[in-house]
Parts: structure tokens; sequence; C-alpha cells
């Protein structure tokens, strides 16, 4: 029992160490922040806990607003933050294609229901892929044989 205490312990204190960080001084989270545009705060949330997951230690998202919002003294936490939190878990199966906004994830089906449909996927980019009409390249090494046509 005391080894989940001291789990819980250590998230608490990483969530702190989190809601602590100084993303104004990271130059290189300001230059991502600044390529991305986005002005939303619920938005620059999303991505401060991407940037902090993936460069400096990795939280559970999730727990972290759930955690921010009981805890004393924590500014992320908003009716923006709960809203986003209680959309993120709830079912979207209720909205067609048209009406999927960033806040939602695509299912499964929705996404298929639109790539029959001829329609973009939202948050998808577009590769302009085209082929170089080249003859490929030969193989260089011998082939290896197989265990049968060992002798």
């Amino acid at each position: 029992m005391s080894t989940s205490r001291g789990c819980a312990g250590e998230r608490e204190a990483a969530y702190g160490r989190f809601d602590s960080y100084a993303f104004e001084a990271d130059d290189r989270f300001q230059g991502g922040l600044a390529a991305l545009e986005r002005s939303s705060e619920t938005c620059v949330l999303e991505m401060k806990l991407f940037y902090y997951n993936r460069f400096v230690e990795p939280i559970d998202s999730t727990e972290y607003k759930q955690w921010s919002c009981v805890s004393p003294g924590v500014t992320d936490c908003g009716v923006e933050t709960l809203k986003r939190l209680t959309l993120s878990e709830s079912d979207t199966s209720g909205n067609s294609a048209g009406e999927t906004s960033q806040e939602h994830k695509l299912s499964f089906e929705q996404v298929m229901r639109l790539i029959q449909a001829g329609e973009d996927v939202p948050g998808v980019t577009k590769l302009d892929v085209k082929p170089i009409n080249q003859s490929p390249t030969p193989s260089k090494m011998q082939r290896i044989l197989k265990p049968w046509e060992i002798q």
C-alpha cells in the first residue's frame, strides 16, 4: 500500500514540476509555439503537455488536468480545461463528418466515412507525392540461400 502512495506522490511531484516549468524561457518551445500560431489557451496547454512529455519527463495529460483542477495555486485550470477534459472523454459518435472539430477525436468509422466520401480528414496534412519515373536500383548484394537450398 505504501508503494501506491509513493507512485501517487511521484506523479504529484511530476505534475508540480510541469506546472512550474518555465515554458516562457524555453526558446525551443517558444519557437514551436510561434510556428503553430495557435491562440487558444486549451491548445497552448496541449502543446505544453506534448512538449514536456517529449523533452523533459513523461506525465499523463488526463491525470494532470484532473490534478490541476483540484490543486491550489495551479493557473492552468479553468472552464476551458474542464470542457476539454469532458469532451475528450465523451462519445463523439453522434457527430456527422461535417460537425467534427479539433476538440473531438474521430472514431475509425468516422474516418472511413470521410475517406469513402472523398473528404479531407481533419488534422491530416496532404503530401504532394509524385512518381519519379526511374527504374529501380539493382541490388548489389547476393541473395541469401533458403534453408532447403543449402547443400
